[in-house]
C-alpha cells in the first residue's frame, strides 16, 4: 500500500511537474507576445512623435523662406541690383541667420547658377563671405531643380553632407537645402534663395526622443544610414563605403521594408519597427490640418524618401520580464520541490491572480500615462458635460490648473459663444456614440482665444445612455493662421491690398447676378496712371509703388462701400459701380481724376510727385453675367481714347469722347 502510494505520489508528482512545466512554457509565449506588443507600441508612438517633429521643422523652414523672399532688403536687390541694395540683402540674410540659428548657409544665386550673396553661420554669429570665395553652383542638382520651380513652389533637396569646393566639410555637416525662386515686381524670375538647413539639429532631437533601451535609426531610400548609434556606418555613399547599407547587413529586413511600409519584424530575437515617409510630405501623420503643402513644395526624387527604423535588442526588451527575476526562479523551484498537486494548484491559482492584478495596474498606469502626457489635449466629460478629467497638454493650452476645472466646470464654459452650436453638435455625437470632428474657439484663462480641432468618442451603457465622453483637443491656431494668410494671398494684390483680378471676377459675378434679379445698370471704369514708366525711370520703382498705393488709398475713400476697386496689374486699375448710370459713372470718374491730380506723393528725400490718371467709362443698362468681358473691353477702349486725347481726362464709351 505504501509502495502504491509512493507510486501514485511519484506518478502525480511527475504529472504535476509536466503540467507545471507545460503551463509555464505556454504562459511564456503570450507573455513574450505582450512584451513585444508593448515594445512595438512604444516604437510606433515615438516614431509618430518624431514624424511630427520633422513636419514642424520642415514647415518652419518653408515659412522662413517665404518671409525671406518677401523681405524688403531682398526685394530691393531683386528690383535694382546695386551695391547699396546688395548690402541690404546681405543684412537681411545675416539677420535671418542670426534670428533662427538653424541655417549653416543662406545664399542668393542668380539664374546662371553663380552665388551673388552668401552668408555663413559660425559660433559667434552669421557673416557675409568675401566675394572672392563665391562659387558657381550651376551644376548642382538643387540649382537645376530650383530653376525648374513653378510659381509659389519651393524645393527640398535630399539630406546629405555639405561640400565646399567639391570637398566634404569637416566636421561633417548634415544639410537639407531649401530652394525658393524669387521674382521681380513684374513676376519675372531673377534668382534663387537657397537655405542650408542644419539637419544635425533634427537628427540629434530625433535620437533624444528614444529611451536608452531603443536604438533609433534613419536611412535613405537606398538603405544608407543617415543616423546610427555606430557613427562609422553613416553616410556610406558619401564616404566611399558602399557596403555600409542595411541591405548588406540585414537583407531580409531591408526587403520587407521595401515592400511592406509601416510594419514590425523580429530577427534573431531583436525587435524592429519601421516607417517610411516622404521627406516633404507634411500633410500626413497627424498634421493634415496644416493645409495642402504639396502645392507649395516641389515633389522630389525617391532618394529624398526616408525610413525610420527602431531596434530593440533581445536583452533590452526582455529586461523587464518577470521570469528573469530572482524571486520568480525561487518560486518555480519551490513549486517543483513541494510536489503536492493540491498545494501547487492553490498557490498557482493565487499567483496567477496576483500577476493578473499587477498587469492590470501596470496597464492602467500605462493608459494614464498615455492620457496625461499625450502630445494633444484630452478632456473627459460626464453625460451632463461636467469636466471630470483633463490632461497636461489641455491645461497648457488653456492656462488653467487642474483643480480649477475638475468637477466644477462644464465643457460649455470653455467654449466661445460663436462655437456653442459646434459644441452642441459634438455633445450630440457623444450621446449617439458617433465619432465626429468640429472646429471650436476655446477661451483661455487669461482671455485669449484658441482655435482647436475636437474629436470625440464615448462609452454608452447597456441602455445606450452616455456614461463617459472623451474628447481630443488639438491646437490648430497655426493652421488657421496659415489658411487665412493663403486666402489673403489668393484674393488681394500684395502691393496695394486691393482685390486682384481673381477676386474682382468673383465679386463682379456676384453683383451681376444681383442686378439681374433686382434690375439696375452697371458701370465700369478703366483707370491707368499717365506716364507711369517715366515716374519709375526718374524716381525708382519704390517711388512708383508709393504712387500706386496712394492711388488705391484715395480711390477707396472716394468710392462707395458697394463699389469694387481692383488692381489688374502694373498701373492698371478697374472700378465697378453697381447701380450707377452712365452719367453717374462719368461724374464719379471725373471726381476721381480730379482728386488724384490734387493728391501728390511726397518722397522721403522731400521730392514731390504729381501724377494724373486717364479713365474710360462704359455702362450696361441691363447687365448680364456674360457681358462683363465686353463691358471691360469697352471701358479699356474708352481709356485708350482718353490717352490719345491728351491724358488726364475721362472718356465715355460712345461714338464721340
Amino acid at each position: 500500500m505504501y509502495r502504491a502510494m509512493r507510486k501514485r505520489q511519484i506518478k502525480w508528482t511527475v504529472i504535476v511537474f509536466i503540467l507545471l512545466a507545460g503551463i509555464l512554457y505556454l504562459g511564456k509565449i503570450p507573455y513574450d507576445e505582450i512584451l513585444r506588443t508593448e515594445v512595438h507600441t512604444r516604437h510606433m508612438q515615438l516614431m509618430k512623435t518624431a514624424s511630427m517633429l520633422r513636419q514642424e521643422k520642415l514647415l518652419d523652414v518653408v515659412q522662413d523662406a517665404r518671409r525671406l523672399a518677401l523681405n524688403s532688403g531682398v526685394k530691393s536687390y531683386i528690383e535694382t541690383p546695386t551695391a547699396d541694395h546688395r548690402n541690404k540683402m546681405q543684412r537681411a540674410l545675416i539677420n535671418t541667420s542670426n534670428v533662427y540659428g538653424r541655417y549653416d548657409q543662406i545664399r542668393y544665386i542668380d539664374l546662371q547658377g553663380m552665388e551673388q550673396v552668401r552668408v555663413d553661420y559660425a559660433d559667434d554669429g552669421a557673416y557675409a563671405v568675401a566675394d572672392t570665395i563665391l562659387q558657381s553652383k550651376a551644376d548642382s542638382t538643387y540649382v537645376t531643380e530650383g530653376l525648374a520651380l513653378d510659381e509659389d513652389q519651393v524645393y527640398f533637396s535630399p539630406i546629405d553632407l555639405n561640400r565646399e569646393n567639391g570637398t566634404l566639410e569637416r566636421p561633417l555637416k548634415p544639410v537639407i537645402r531649401l530652394v525658393q525662386k524669387v521674382t521681380d515686381s513684374d513676376g519675372e524670375p531673377q534668382g534663387l534663395l537657397v537655405l542650408n538647413y542644419a539637419a544635425g539639429e533634427f537628427l540629434n532631437q530625433f535620437r533624444a526622443l528614444f529611451p536608452d533601451l531603443d536604438q533609433p535609426m534613419l536611412l535613405n531610400n537606398e538603405g544608407y544610414w543617415l543616423l546610427n548609434a555606430q557613427a562609422d556606418k553613416t553616410w556610406g555613399w558619401l564616404l566611399g563605403q558602399p557596403q555600409q547599407t542595411l541591405g548588406a547587413e540585414r537583407p531580409a529586413l531591408w526587403k520587407k521594408m521595401q515592400t511592406t511600409p509601416g510594419q514590425t519584424m523580429e530577427l534573431d530575437g531583436d525587435l524592429f519597427s519601421y516607417q517610411r515617409f516622404d521627406a516633404v510630405n507634411v500633410a500626413t501623420n497627424g498634421l493634415s490640418s496644416y493645409a495642402d503643402e504639396r502645392k507649395l513644395i516641389r515633389g522630389i526624387s525617391t532618394s529624398a524618401k526616408w525610413f525610420m527604423l527602431v531596434q530593440t535588442r533581445s536583452p533590452q526588451w526582455h529586461v523587464g520580464a518577470a521570469y528573469l527575476r530572482p524571486w520568480f526562479r525561487v518560486f518555480v523551484v519551490g513549486l517543483f520541490l513541494m510536489a503536492a498537486m493540491l498545494v501547487y494548484f492553490v498557490i498557482a491559482s493565487r499567483e496567477q491572480r496576483r500577476v493578473s492584478r499587477a498587469a492590470q495596474r501596470g496597464q492602467l498606469a500605462d493608459f494614464k500615462d498615455l492620457y496625461e502626457n499625450a502630445p494633444i489635449g484630452y478632456v473627459t466629460v460626464s453625460a451632463s458635460g461636467l469636466i471630470t478629467n483633463v490632461n497636461h497638454m489641455l491645461l497648457a493650452y488653456l492656462g488653467y490648473q487642474r483643480e480649477e476645472l475638475l468637477n466644477d466646470c462644464y465643457f460649455m464654459d470653455l467654449v466661445d459663444d460663436e462655437s456653442r452650436a459646434g459644441l452642441e453638435g459634438l455633445m450630440h455625437s457623444l450621446g449617439a456614440g458617433e465619432h465626429e470632428q468640429y472646429r471650436l474657439e476655446m477661451r483661455c484663462k487669461h482671455g485669449e482665444r484658441l482655435t482647436v480641432l475636437c474629436s470625440v468618442s464615448s462609452r454608452l451603457s447597456t441602455s445606450s445612455m452616455l456614461t463617459v465622453g472623451r474628447c481630443s483637443v488639438q491646437d490648430i491656431s497655426q493652421q488657421v493662421s496659415l489658411e487665412r494668410s493663403l486666402e489673403r494671398l489668393a484674393y488681394s494684390d500684395s502691393l496695394t491690398g486691393l482685390a486682384n483680378r481673381r477676386h474682382f471676377d468673383e465679386l463682379a459675378s456676384r453683383e451681376l447676378k444681383r442686378l439681374q434679379r433686382e434690375g439696375g445698370p452697371l458701370t465700369a471704369l478703366a483707370l491707368d496712371v499717365d506716364r507711369f514708366k517715366a515716374v519709375n525711370d526718374r524716381y525708382g520703382h519704390a517711388a512708383g509703388d508709393k504712387v500706386l498705393k496712394s492711388l488705391a488709398r484715395h480711390g477707396e475713400k472716394l468710392l462707395r462701400g458697394t463699389d469694387i476697386l481692383a488692381r489688374f496689374g502694373g498701373e492698371e486699375f478697374t472700378v465697378l459701380l453697381p447701380g450707377a448710370t452712365q452719367e453717374q459713372g462719368r461724374n464719379k470718374a471725373e471726381a476721381l481724376r480730379q482728386a488724384l491730380a490734387e493728391a501728390p506723393v511726397t518722397l522721403q528725400a522731400g521730392e514731390v510727385i504729381h501724377y494724373t490718371v486717364s479713365i474710360g467709362v462704359a455702362t450696361l443698362a441691363r447687365p448680364e453675367e456674360t457681358q462683363l468681358p465686353a463691358l471691360l473691353k469697352r471701358a479699356d477702349e474708352a481709356l485708350y481714347q482718353a490717352k490719345r486725347s491728351g491724358r488726364n481726362r475721362v472718356c465715355v464709351a460712345e461714338p464721340e469722347c
